[in-house]
């Protein structure tokens, strides 16, 4: 059972109280007010220290507490020493070496000592909820009616390209049917709670009952289909790797309890898995590549994001997949390659995939990132952290990572125009791009780097 949060401010106020009486003060908040936390990433408070009495304080010194809502120390923060005359008033900033974003409802007390060995403490709760949409419905949660702060995603792609902003017109859902993105790699791990509710759902299929009920020759395929081991879920069967995950949580992760937040967290991750568990397929394996595209665009699929490249040109079963989903309306996203050289690799080289090349926190061509005339368009893809299997965080660099950014922007466009189709989409997106480098289409860029806002703005 959670505690009270009032029954816990109350208490730990009741204790400071006391101590101030001990020392025959005032009450606290004469002498400590304005107690605020600035930021969370990193950790930084303020609170404003008057001298009420008639003669000067030296040497004041002390520490900022955070406390959880079970009044455990979570961290302490050294208040420098300083000095007050009568009647003035400073207002102190403090900040910690780290992020502190944890969700739940905290206390911050601050707590001083003069020289000549008088305390002063006041206190003030607050609490941090998951990263708001700003479309979706207000947060209702444990605390309400305190100081209230928001996680601040982690992933510096989605602040670089805008994606913030695009929210507030967007979240990647329409209400007409489901944007479904269709994940080709190593599988997802849908039992993480913020990816859990993204993934698709197969409107035909009836989950467990051992039958395929729409008929499309997959039995039970309710989020999608594991063609690497031929069952319906990629949590069976051959390890995980973690590739998909990290892909799907960049995609379309949706707010919880860690600061991570996908691109569209409204669209719909459809699990097609293909790479085993080294994140890696053989020259045997074409055919079952093919029937992963096919799946994808016949169970619905608007966009297939395929963070997968070869290291030598495909056979034409495979183009001739490719070719189909794109007579079928579908945008397949792909990568550059990861070989740092000139040369982008299959099937991101097709005319139909657009290509991805990756770029830095400061708009540079990632060191890794394969680069040449047929990049399409650039986006973030060094330093990028997401999920893992398992439900934790971890950053990660690649070109893999580049394509889900651009992915999930198409998703923002398609569900804040739900009259355009997916190549529509795409139009729009190479239409409001940034452009870095040399001026219009080269190399390194293509056409330029992913902007959000712009694309669902105008």
């Amino acid at each position: 059972m959670k505690p009270d949060w009032r029954v816990f401010v109350v208490a730990m106020a009741f204790a400071w109280g006391v101590a101030m009486i001990g020392w025959g003060q005032s009450p606290a908040s004469d002498w400590i007010s304005q107690i605020d936390v600035l930021e969370l990433r990193p950790f930084g408070i303020s609170f404003r220290l008057t001298n009420r009495g008639d003669a000067a304080m030296g040497s004041v010194r002390g520490q900022a507490i955070l406390s959880d809502q079970f009044g455990r120390t979570i961290e302490t923060l050294q208040i420098t020493s300083l000095s007050l005359l009568p009647g003035e008033s400073q207002t102190i900033i403090s900040q910690s070496r780290w992020d502190f974003q944890q969700t739940g409802v905290f206390l911050l007390e601050i707590a001083l000592e003069s020289d000549s060995g008088v305390l002063f403490s006041n206190s003030v709760a607050f609490r941090i909820l998951p990263i708001q949409l700003p479309l979706a419905p207000p947060d209702d949660s444990f605390g309400e009616g305190l100081r209230t702060l928001y996680q601040q995603p982690v992933n510096w792609g989605l602040d670089r390209l805008n994606v913030q902003s695009a929210w507030a017109f967007s979240h990647g859902r329409r209400s007409v049917r489901d944007i479904v993105i269709a994940v080709i790699d190593t599988g997802i791990d849908g039992s993480i709670p913020q990816l859990q509710k993204s993934l698709w759902t197969n409107p035909g299929e009836i989950e467990g009952n051992g039958i395929d009920d729409d008929g499309n020759g997959y039995i039970d395929d309710v989020h999608g289909w594991d063609f690497r081991d031929g069952d319906n879920s990629s949590l069976h069967g051959s390890a995980l790797h973690w590739h998909g995950t990290f892909v799907a949580g960049i995609l379309a992760a949706q707010p919880g309890e860690l600061p991570i937040v996908g691109v569209a967290p409204g669209a719909r991750l459809m699990d097609v898995r293909f790479l085993d568990s080294n994140n890696q397929f053989s020259s045997r394996d074409w055919t079952m590549f093919a029937a992963a595209i096919d799946y994808a665009v016949s169970n619905g699929a608007d966009l297939i994001n395929l963070s997968i490249y070869a290291n030598d040109r495909p056979p034409t079963i495979l183009e001739t997949a490719i070719r189909r989903a794109a007579q079928a309306g579908v945008v397949i996203v792909g990568i550059a390659g990861n070989t740092g050289q000139s040369g982008v690799l299959f099937p991101g080289k097709y005319d139909d995939v657009l290509a991805v090349s990756a770029t830095t926190e400061n708009d540079r061509l990632a060191d890794f990132s394969s680069h040449g005339p047929d990049v399409d368009l650039c986006a973030p893809g060094e330093g990028i952290t997401s999920f893992i299997p398992g439900g934790g965080a971890a950053t990660r660099s690649g070109t893999s990572f580049a394509a889900p950014h651009v992915t999930g922007t198409l998703a923002l466009i398609l569900s804040a125009y739900p009259s355009l189709s997916a190549m529509q989409a795409a139009d729009i997106l190479m239409t409001s791009l940034t452009d870095l480098g040399t001026p219009g289409t080269d190399s390194s860029y293509g056409a330029g780097l992913v902007n959000a806002y712009e694309a669902v703005a105008n």
